[in-house]
């Protein structure tokens, strides 16, 4: 098999035969892979890379009782698992949100539109508790189980109220 890689912006290719039987050479062969495979994902999906990131930031910060200089609760292994869940399955075609520990231990994911529209989720074991303002007296909240699909409710007030620009 030979591997192509070319480096973005200077026209240069760079090209590798995986002929070797070495212990490195598999290394290497196994890296390559690994970038190509990277390179076929669209761009569109590095979002959820950053809040991977951030999410695994927020359990690291928030890992000590009192994390906020306060009384705040651990964030519960539960709530950072049913987050990357949640993550996951977000659909393409809404804002990114911003993520928030809560001092009870869970975490939030938050979408504003300007001074007019805020939404927030609260993700627990298998539960995301919501509640937004969209304008004037429009309020919504509730509270829906969560079982790996985004429940209509949310999914209707995210893709009507935070498309992507």
């Amino acid at each position: 098999m030979t591997i192509r890689i070319a480096t973005a912006g200077t026209g240069q290719t760079f090209s590798w035969a995986d002929i070797g039987f070495s212990e490195e050479s598999r290394d290497i062969s196994s890296q390559l892979v690994k970038i190509l495979e990277e390179r076929r994902q669209p761009i569109s999906f590095s979002w959820r890379d950053t809040l991977r990131d951030e999410l695994d930031e927020i359990v690291q910060d928030c890992s000590n009782p009192g994390w906020d200089g306060y009384d705040a609760e651990v964030v519960s292994v539960e709530s950072a698992v049913v987050t990357q869940e949640l993550i996951d399955v977000l659909p393409e075609n809404i804002q990114v949100p911003t993520l928030v520990p809560d001092p009870s231990g869970e975490i939030a994911l938050e979408w504003r539109a300007g001074d007019q529209k805020y939404f927030s989720v609260s993700v627990s074991a298998n539960s995301l508790v919501y509640a937004g303002i969209f304008g004037g007296f429009c309020k919504k909240y509730g509270e829906e189980r969560f079982f790996g699909t985004i429940p209509a409710t949310i999914l209707h007030i995210l893709t009507h109220h935070f498309p992507k620009a």
